[in-house]
This record gives structure tokens, C-alpha cells and sequence, in this order.
């Protein structure tokens, strides 16, 4: 176990540096207490913990002393909260009630402080915002109805010779093969998976008959891939499983040769497998941005960008219909993810001096041990007991 001393961090106020020579503060609950005639013990009421204040003896000394008293007044009467990084308590939100500062012809070189901080945080007020989300919802539809109507039209083996219907089977059943080979990337639902199965067999064992239906056809395909979020455990999971299909069709399949209609139309039937099986994903993973509880305002903008990116190259290939659909729920997509992730924590990079436990690293950046978990996860830390001095980590503010 390391050393106090090694435990201890550099003191900065809004950024601005200082060293802090002691501290103390103060603890306790709000109370009243209620005295009644005949009652010798009064009762006393608890409203809750008191306010912590604390205050630190510190001082800026140097050749540019002057300089840092006068950056370190100026962020401690900056407006509003400021983040302190605490010598011995981590980082935390404060306000600034009241300080002193001297500074003497004896000891020019060094400026005094004496700062007293109150735990705070900044006051929400209550906004009025669009619903984002279900704006995605409707988006997604129109983009589904879009998609299976642009199936439709390209999707036929009627009048077609035997290895146009051949080769549409296959297409169908390398598509069942990706949805599951998503599924099985996912932590999975117990109570969902089993029938996922089986509509998977189902569509496999009648698909023969399927093909001469595209619009069943186009609807199974797609209920199949929805289902995907259903055997998902959250809609985070959900997401990374659809996202193994944004790239279907850039392999598995042969180059198609062949200049006749039946060869023409054979080539069609594959790009329209592909096309709504893809596209299904990149809408069913919409509906499930829609639905994520970012942890993070980063984890929300890779998200963002990651879809935005897809949608558009999507559009870019498909038919004026289907093309406005996907544009228009590029567009929800970006600015829900973007509403809801605004007021979200940033990531920053925290690099812990010394080797110590995920709880010490814990308590020290939020006074709050339980929070552990969160920083191994981010950081996917293999023993939570030893994070490696001089080692970056990726934590939320």
C-alpha cells in the first residue's frame, strides 16, 4: 500500500495551481431541536448533512509570484462554481464564500493565502426540449416503410429460371447467418432468445415460399433483425450487435457476371438482400440510440458520429424515396443524441503518481470508493487491486 505522501495531488483551483502548507474543515448534520414542557431530553430533528466547508492554508511563492497571486484571486472571485483539486480529498465542485491573502516586505517572495470552499454544484434550471426521441421513432419508421417498399420493387424470381431462385435462397440464408452471428455477440435475454430462434428457423425452413412474396419476405427479414434488440439486454448491447450488420454485404458474397435479364436480375435480388438487411440494422440501431443512457458525453458523440457516417453512406447508393427517409433520420438521430448529450460528464485524463487500488483512485477523484467499477470498466483494468502509477486514465469529470 502506498505511502500518504504519495497519495497526495497537486492543488489546482479552475485550473490555476498552488501549494497548500495545511487544512482542516468542518462536519455534522442540520439539526433543530425541540424542547417540550414536562420533557426533560428535547427531540431533535435531522435535516439532513450539513453543508462542508473547509479551508485551506495556502501560498504561490517564485520568481513570478506576483503573477500567480494575482491568476489565483482572479479564479477564486471568477462567478459561480470552480473545480478544486483537493490535496488530500480529490477532485470536487466548490463555491468560494470568503478568503484572505497577505503578503510581506520580509517574505516578498512568497503571497499567503487562507481560502475557506463550500461543497456545491451548479444550479439546474428547468428547460423546455423537444422530444429527440420520439422524433427518431417516427423518423424510423418512414425510413422502414421506405426500405421494405424498395425491396419490393427490386426483389422478384416470378417468370425467372431455376438458378435465379437458387441464388436468392442463399442470399436469404447468408443474411439468417449474419443476424444470428449478431446475436451471439451480444449478452443475450433468456427469456427472449429462444423465440428469436425459432422465427430464425421459421423464416429458413418457408423461405422457398418467401421468395415469391417479397413483401413477406422484406418483413420477416426485418422483424428478424429487430429482434436483435430484444434479445439484447440493454439498449447499449442492442447497438453494438446491430453494428456487426452496418458493413453486410462487403463480404460473402461473389461478384455477379452475366449480361442477360435472368443474370441482371439475379445481381438485383442479392443488392436488395443486402441493401434491406443493412439498412434494417442501421434503423433498428437508430431506435436504439434513441433509447441509450450515455455514460458520457464522448461515449454519445462516438455514437453520433459513428451512425451520422452510416446513414449518409447509406442514402448515397439509395433510391430518391429511400434516400430522404434515411436523410431524415440522420438528421433526428444527431439531434437527439446531441440534445441528450449536452449536459453530460466530459472524459479527461487523470494519471494517478503511485500505484494504487481502483478504490483509493475512487474516493481520491470523486470521494465516492463505490465508484471503482466505473473506472475499472473505462479503463478495462485486468487487476482493480493495482493501477499502475504514471499510467493515463480515462475518467468522467
Amino acid at each position: 500500500m502506498a505511502g500518504w505522501r504519495d497519495q497526495l495531488q497537486a492543488a489546482t483551483f479552475r485550473g490555476v495551481p498552488f501549494h497548500v502548507r495545511s487544512g482542516d474543515g468542518t462536519i455534522g448534520r442540520r439539526t433543530v431541536s425541540h424542547e417540550y414542557p414536562g420533557k426533560d431530553v428535547p427531540y431533535v430533528e435531522d435535516l439532513g448533512r450539513r453543508a462542508r466547508e473547509f479551508t485551506l492554508e495556502a501560498f504561490v511563492l517564485g520568481a513570478d509570484v506576483m503573477r500567480d497571486r494575482d491568476a489565483l484571486i482572479a479564479a477564486l472571485e471568477e462567478p459561480g462554481t470552480g473545480e478544486l483539486v483537493h490535496p488530500y480529498k480529490g477532485r470536487m465542485k466548490v463555491a468560494v464564500p470568503n478568503g484572505r491573502w497577505s503578503q510581506s516586505l520580509d517574505q516578498g517572495g512568497i503571497v499567503r493565502f487562507s481560502i475557506t470552499f463550500q461543497e456545491s454544484r451548479d444550479v439546474v434550471q428547468p428547460t423546455v426540449r423537444a422530444d429527440t426521441q420520439a422524433g427518431v421513432e417516427v423518423a424510423a419508421d418512414n425510413a422502414e416503410s421506405a426500405v421494405i417498399s424498395e425491396f419490393e420493387e427490386a426483389f422478384t424470381v416470378d417468370g425467372q429460371p431455376d438458378f435465379v431462385s437458387t441464388a436468392a435462397l442463399a442470399n436469404v440464408a447468408t443474411a439468417l447467418d449474419e443476424i444470428k452471428a449478431s446475436a451471439n455477440g451480444v449478452l443475450q435475454n433468456s427469456a427472449t432468445m429462444p423465440q428469436f430462434l425459432r422465427d430464425l428457423a421459421a423464416i429458413s425452413t418457408t423461405s422457398a415460399s418467401l421468395i415469391r412474396f417479397p413483401n413477406s419476405l422484406a418483413g420477416s427479414l426485418f422483424s428478424q433483425v429487430r429482434s436483435l434488440r430484444a434479445i439484447a439486454l440493454s439498449p447499449a448491447a442492442a447497438f453494438h450487435s446491430l453494428s456487426g450488420l452496418f458493413d453486410f454485404g462487403t463480404t460473402g458474397f461473389s461478384p455477379l457476371t452475366g449480361t442477360t435479364a435472368a443474370y441482371q436480375q439475379r445481381a438485383a435480388n442479392q443488392q436488395a438482400v443486402i441493401n434491406l438487411t443493412r439498412n434494417a440494422a442501421l434503423i433498428e440501431a437508430s431506435r436504439a440510440s434513441s433509447q441509450t443512457e450515455f455514460a458520457s458525453y464522448d461515449d454519445a458523440i462516438d455514437a453520433r458520429v459513428v451512425l451520422a457516417d452510416q446513414l449518409e453512406a447509406a442514402a448515397e447508393t439509395a433510391p430518391d424515396a429511400t434516400y430522404a427517409t434515411l436523410i431524415d433520420l440522420r438528421v433526428a438521430v444527431v439531434r437527439d443524441i446531441t440534445t441528450r448529450g449536452a449536459d453530460l460528464s466530459r472524459i479527461v485524463q487523470f494519471t494517478p503518481n503511485t500505484t494504487l487500488p481502483a478504490l483509493v483512485v475512487a474516493h481520491q477523484l470523486y470521494g465516492d470508493a463505490e465508484r471503482e467499477t466505473e473506472i475499472v470498466a473505462r479503463n478495462r483494468i485486468r487487476h482493480p487491486g493495482f493501477i499502475t502509477g504514471g499510467q493515463p486514465l480515462k475518467v468522467l469529470t
